[in-house]
C-alpha cells in the first residue's frame, strides 16, 4: 500500500472531524450552556447556587469555534504522531471522531462541570463501531469466529467493570459526578477491545492527573479540600494517554 494512502485517509477523516467541532459540536455545547444557565436563574433544577455555574458565563469563551478547534488540533496532532509513527494509520482515523467529540464534552464540563448526554451519547455510538470495525477487520483477516469476537467481550466487560467501580465511587464523596461514570463507561466501550489493562490505566491515570492538579491548586491556595473540579478533563487525558501507548 502506497504510505501517502494512509495520510490521505488519515488528512479526510481529520478536516471532517475538525468541521464537526468548529460548526455543529461547538453550537450545540454553547446552546447547552446558556440553556442550562437559563433554567439555574429561574431555579428550575436548583443549581443556581452550584458555584461552576455561578462562574460559567466568564468562561464561555472556552466554547468559542476557533478554541475549540485548536483544542483539537492539538489532540489530533499528537494521537496522529502516535498512530502514524508506529504505521496504525487506520487506528488514528478511527480514534479522530471519538477525540472531537471527548474535545468538545471535556471543555464543556470544564466550563460548567457537566458532561453533556448529546456528546457523550454519538462518542459512545462511534465506540461501539469501532468494535465492530475490529471484528470484521479480524474476520476478514481469516482469524476464527471466536478470535474475531472476543473484541466484543473485552470492550463491554471494561464498560460495565469501569461504569461499576466508578458508580460506587460516585455515590461517596469522592468528587466524580454521574457524567464522569459513563465518562469511564465510555472508555471501557473505546479502548477495552485493546486488553482491559488498556482502559483501567487509562481511568487511573485520569484520576491521578485530577489529584495531582487540585494539590497543586490547594498548595498555591487556589482551592481548598472542598472545592469541586471538573473530572472530566483528565479522564479524557488519561484515556487519550492510553490509546496512544496502546498503538504506539
Amino acid at each position: 500500500m502506497s504510505s501517502v494512502f494512509p495520510v490521505l485517509v488519515a488528512l479526510t477523516v481529520l478536516a471532517a472531524c475538525a468541521a464537526a467541532v468548529y460548526g455543529p459540536a461547538s453550537r450545540f455545547a454553547r446552546e447547552y450552556l446558556d440553556a442550562l444557565l437559563v433554567d439555574a436563574l429561574r431555579g428550575a433544577d436548583g443549581t443556581a447556587e452550584e458555584p461552576a455555574l455561578r462562574a460559567a458565563p466568564n468562561r464561555r469563551a472556552l466554547l468559542l469555534p476557533h478554541w475549540q478547534m485548536a483544542l483539537f488540533l492539538v489532540v489530533a496532532c499528537a494521537a496522529g504522531c502516535a498512530a502514524l509513527g508506529s504505521g496504525r494509520w487506520w487506528e488514528l482515523s478511527l480514534a479522530l471522531p471519538m477525540m472531537a467529540a471527548l474535545t468538545v464534552a471535556g471543555s464543556t464540563d470544564a466550563v460548567c462541570h457537566r458532561l453533556p448526554n448529546g456528546l457523550l451519547g454519538p462518542a459512545a455510538l462511534w465506540a461501539a463501531a469501532c468494535v465492530v470495525i475490529e471484528v470484521v477487520a479480524r474476520l476478514a483477516a481469516g482469524g476464527g469466529l471466536s478470535q474475531a469476537l472476543a473484541p466484543v467481550g473485552e470492550s463491554l466487560a471494561a464498560a460495565a467493570g469501569l461504569g461499576a467501580v466508578t458508580l460506587l465511587l460516585a455515590l461517596v464523596p469522592s468528587g466524580l459526578g454521574m457524567g464522569d461514570v459513563k465518562l469511564c463507561a465510555l472508555t471501557g466501550l473505546w479502548l477495552g477491545r485493546f486488553g482491559w489493562a488498556v482502559p483501567v490505566a487509562g481511568v487511573v491515570a485520569g484520576l491521578f492527573i485530577a489529584g495531582t492538579v487540585a494539590i497543586v491548586l490547594m498548595v498555591l491556595r487556589l482551592a481548598r479540600r472542598d472545592t469541586m473540579i471538573a473530572m472530566g478533563p483528565y479522564l479524557i487525558v488519561g484515556a487519550v494517554a492510553a490509546w496512544a501507548l496502546a498503538v504506539a
